[in-house]
């Protein structure tokens, strides 16, 4: 995607992406994430909804692990209610059980902050 000079619109489809594949372990964080994450300075506003809609929508692997990274980049009201988002994420029943042990790990680094 670098190399065709793909840029910030190509975010959404890769989020779309992870949100078909829930589980799907696409690197650690892996090369789909360091691409969009590039942009999250240039289009924080865009890039924090984009990933907001996204995890409330279909909750991932991946964009739980986005959002903590958002959450670690941010202070005060803004990181609280990333933070609500997460936790809530870790009580929905609907979402497959890996992903609410990840968001619940996440939460418990932050319980410890």
């Amino acid at each position: 995607m670098e190399a065709d000079e793909i840029g910030f619109e190509a975010v959404e489809t890769v989020l779309q992406l992870m949100e078909q594949n829930p589980l799907v372990e696409f690197g650690t964080p892996g090369p789909l994430t360091h691409f969009i994450e590039k942009f999250y300075k240039e289009y924080q506003e865009k890039y924090e909804s984009l990933l907001i809609k996204s995890t409330e929508s279909n909750p991932t692997v991946h964009t739980i692990w986005l959002l903590n990274r958002v959450i670690n980049g941010n202070k005060g009201e803004k990181q609280k209610v990333l933070i609500k988002l997460l936790d809530s994420i870790s009580k929905n029943k609907e979402v497959e059980q890996e992903i609410r042990d990840i968001a619940i790990n996440f939460l418990k680094y932050h319980e410890e902050q």
